[in-house]
């Protein structure tokens, strides 16, 4: 049923901000051609915790409640990140959301390995400070000497730190 009401809240944030999120290339660094940046994504509030979607792994069953905003109304709320509409999420007291820093302790990233990109699910997490993570949604974490994935992910050559996570379903 809370998968359901997910799906509900979701599919109805989309079609009443009607926008999707715009994934479009960027130059960046010398070492990389592109990197996808994701335009017109709602803002997620978890308990607090800003994040956005593509930079969270979040366990469907812990929600216990969604709110959806849009408009001003939104960004009155939650800022200007907010502008393209945010989604209020409580999670059950029992979940343990991580977020950058945690993430860090909690699988101990060495302080030379946290400068690493982030990939999540084979898609790169551009605004590390959004990441945000559900303890319970994540299945590994591995430092990769060479991250192997084609499309959609293009980022420099070399390490990565990769998040295998549950997909929100």
């Amino acid at each position: 049923m809370k998968k359901l009401l997910f799906i509900l809240a979701l599919s109805f944030a989309q079609i009443s901000f009607a926008q999707n999120f715009d994934v479009r290339t960027a130059p960046t660094s010398k070492n990389s051609k592109n990197i996808f940046i994701k335009e017109n994504a709602p803002l997620v509030i978890a308990n607090g915790n800003k994040t956005y979607l593509y930079a969270s792994a979040l366990n469907v069953n812990n929600i216990q409640s969604i709110n959806v905003f849009k408009g001003e109304k939104a960004t009155n709320l939650f800022g200007e990140k907010a502008k393209n509409g945010a989604l209020e999420m409580t999670f059950k007291p029992e979940t343990q959301l991580l977020n950058l820093q945690n993430f860090y302790t909690e699988y101990k990233i060495s302080k030379i390995d946290q400068f690493l990109p982030i990939v999540l699910n084979k898609h790169f997490v551009d605004e590390k400070d959004y990441l945000l993570l559900d303890k319970s949604a994540i299945i590994s974490v591995k430092i990769l000497e060479e991250q192997p994935f084609l499309e959609p992910v293009l980022l420099p050559k070399g390490k990565a730190i990769y998040i295998e996570a549950m997909e929100m379903k």
